[in-house]
């Protein structure tokens, strides 16, 4: 291996921090006030991949123009990506967005729901989780609900009611910090094993890597390629004809990218009961095409027909009256049970094949001797993990969980982030939402008896804020960023200190810039975010009412402590769906290990028949049929001669999405109304 390059050179340190600042201080303004697309839409996010490419073929070049020595390198143009990604999962619905709805639309919703306040559910949250409306309610609950800003007129900054979330900042502030902290270390940990020791593919992080300049600046020797230029002028002219169909409806006719295959629906009615509906009008996703070249045709294959089979195998059980796919979310229910045994799966599977290094990098980080060599970013980054994990535990006691509930939770989080990560490391498959929440998990392992409404509606509150959209969270932006790096040979030490410094400042940006926004316009818009502000409170009624019929209220708001296990209720079914499931994705790890020709991947009980699951399903297999054909009819040759048309592909639909967003921005300043 090559001596590693300084390529966390003072710029490129400065210019990915500066672009972590501008994400974290308009993405709400872009998202919810201009309405311009979703900047941070997925975990391979336009903003990042798309202006990757406006840099590399326009503002680099000009850049060298005027004077080679401005130009970025290769290297440090990734370490302003690698920054740039870690803080990606800070503004948007991975952390921020959801955080402010969480905190204060409870007291609205209180006043409005029937049954919230007859059953007092607010009086069972702590005081410090949610937003102080005492002082001032009408301006720091009515003004956030509808506005303060008057007509065309801003409010100014000192207009925001900020002594109502002084109490919750002082909690949730170092919640939150202790998770990322966390969260970083853990990403640090399993690079090495993922990227050199397993050889982890990671489609997007070899995508982008495949544009980025060379030593002197100079543009990639991709952009030079015929075919790859054939690939980005299929993706980029069908979207950007899409695009100027909305404004030239008369002049232009939509190129399609969806399937219609309703005929086929009467004929089978096992997948309709199933709630596959979607599967009949599939969806051709050009960059989730293009990834699919560069990775294993058993994971395509699993990510192309597993929610098939799943949908199947719920339309059999919806037929006998048994629904595996109903109720609303945070509810005890079985799909949730179901995801959750792939994920403990996928885990397993992690931690038993990289065992020796993992307890390498702990003992190392504790000052212990290891039988294997662990590099110093990885001991950083255990540290980190320890620290962080613990921090949050104890502060989940103060709040009120106690001790084992608090490691319970804090160990089925981990889980969800590293099967997540897994995911965008194996598959690049970068819409995730499966959902998996710890409070549920919790609940259908102890029972709500044992556990009380007053602790259930804690977790539900912290899993509102860190866990209600996995597929935007920290982790897998993290562990992208770090694999950039190490393949244009960095320092990765450097990048963990680096980018933990941008995730936390972009907290302190992003709170303040969205929280401003929604006084300005008014915060309880339809969306992911009010809907999840319900979930908590709503559940806690229903838990309430369930004990009180049963006559085990007073027992459970007064059971605690180790005194809880007595009152264990585990849920029979609910844990039968999680070991079924788990069996059954160890059995196709086992699979895997042992048969070369062995077809599928765990990864498809990641999956199942989730919406996005079901909504890149039909764009991994034609990926895979893409990449089939090229192999059997032109050998490994030209697998490899036609990697830059896939490239190409790749990059036309970022850029084809990364257009519409910034001629958005451009007209509403010019117009002062929405595109």
């Amino acid at each position: 291996m090559s001596a590693a390059r300084p390529i966390l050179t003072v710029r490129s340190v400065l210019l990915g921090l500066l672009a972590a600042l501008l994400l974290s201080a308009t993405c709400y303004f872009n998202d919810c006030v201009i309405r311009a697309g979703t900047m941070v839409s997925s975990l391979m996010p336009v903003v990042a991949y798309g202006g990757l490419l406006v840099f590399v073929l326009l503002v680099n070049p000009l850049l060298r123009r005027l004077r080679p020595g401005l130009a970025l390198s290769g290297g440090e143009t990734a370490v302003v990506l690698a920054i740039f990604l870690m803080s990606c999962g800070i503004p948007g619905w991975g952390l921020v967005q959801l955080f402010p709805m969480t905190v204060i639309m409870p007291h609205h919703d209180s006043r409005v729901t029937p049954g919230w306040e007859q059953e007092k559910v607010l009086d069972l949250v702590p005081p410090r989780m949610l937003a102080d409306v005492s002082g001032d309610e009408s301006r720091a609950l009515d003004g956030y609900v509808t506005g303060l800003a008057e007509g065309d007129r801003h409010i100014r900054l000192r207009d925001v009611p900020w002594q109502a979330w002084a109490r919750p900042f002082r909690f949730w502030g170092p919640l939150v910090a202790s998770m990322l902290v966390a969260v970083l270390g853990l990403a640090a940990v399993v690079h090495r094993q993922w990227v050199h020791h397993e050889q982890l593919p990671y489609p997007i992080s070899v995508f982008a890597h495949a544009l980025l300049p060379d030593r002197e600046g100079r543009t990639n020797p991709t952009f030079l390629t015929r075919l790859f230029w054939c690939g980005f002028a299929f993706a980029f002219l069908i979207r950007l004809n899409n695009y100027l169909c909305f404004w030239l409806p008369d002049l232009l006719i939509p190129v399609r990218l969806s399937l219609d295959f309703s005929a086929l629906v009467p004929l089978l009615p096992v997948l309709v009961k199933g709630k596959a509906m979607m599967l009949f009008n599939p969806q051709i996703i050009l960059a989730v095409v293009g990834l699919a070249y560069f990775i294993g045709s058993d994971v395509s294959i699993s990510m192309w027909v597993g929610p098939s089979l799943y949908c199947l195998i719920a339309g059999v059980f919806a037929s006998y009256g048994v629904e595996l796919r109903s109720g609303r979310m945070m509810d005890l229910t079985l799909e949730p049970f179901i995801f959750a045994g792939g994920y403990f799966g996928v885990l397993l599977m992690v931690l038993y094949t990289g065992r020796r290094y993992y307890a390498s990098a702990l003992s190392r980080s504790v000052c212990l001797k290891a039988a294997d060599e662990v590099p110093g970013y990885a001991v950083l980054g255990m540290r980190m993990f320890l620290a962080g994990s613990l921090l949050f535990i104890l502060q989940l006691v103060r709040v009120g969980l106690d001790w084992y509930v608090a490691v319970l939770y804090t160990g089925i989080a981990f889980m969800i982030y590293v099967s997540v990560s897994r995911i965008i490391a194996e598959t690049g498959a970068f819409h995730v939402g499966t959902f998996v929440y710890p409070c549920v998990m919790i609940w259908g392992l102890m029972g709500a008896e044992a556990l009380g409404p007053q602790t259930l509606v804690i977790m539900f509150l912290v899993s509102t804020v860190l866990l209600a959209a996995p597929g935007w969270c920290l982790m897998p932006f993290a562990v992208q960023a770090m694999k950039q790096v190490d393949m244009a040979e960095g320092r990765l030490p450097g990048l963990v200190k680096w980018g933990t410094v941008a995730v936390l400042v972009s907290v302190l940006v992003a709170v303040p810039a969205t929280l401003y926004w929604q006084y300005d316009r008014g915060g309880a818009a339809p969306g992911w975010p009010r809907s999840s502000s319900q979930y908590p409170l709503a559940n806690a009624v229903v838990i309430k009412q369930t004990l009180k019929a049963q006559g085990t209220l007073e027992t459970a708001m007064a059971v605690h402590g180790l005194e809880r296990l007595r009152h264990l209720a585990p849920s029979g079914p609910h844990l039968a769906a999680f070991g079924i499931s788990l069996g059954l994705a160890l059995a196709v790890a086992f699979g895997r290990l042992r048969f070369a020709r062995w077809p599928l991947h765990p990864v498809i009980f990641l999956f199942f028949g989730g919406h996005q699951g079901m909504l890149m399903a039909f764009s991994f297999g034609l990926g895979w049929v893409i990449k089939a054909a090229v192999s059997k009819y032109g050998g490994a040759r030209a697998y490899q001669a036609f990697k830059p048309a896939m490239v190409g592909l790749i990059a036309g639909d970022m850029l084809g999405q990364f257009v519409p967003m910034v001629v958005g921005v451009v007209y509403w300043f010019a117009t002062g109304r929405p595109p």
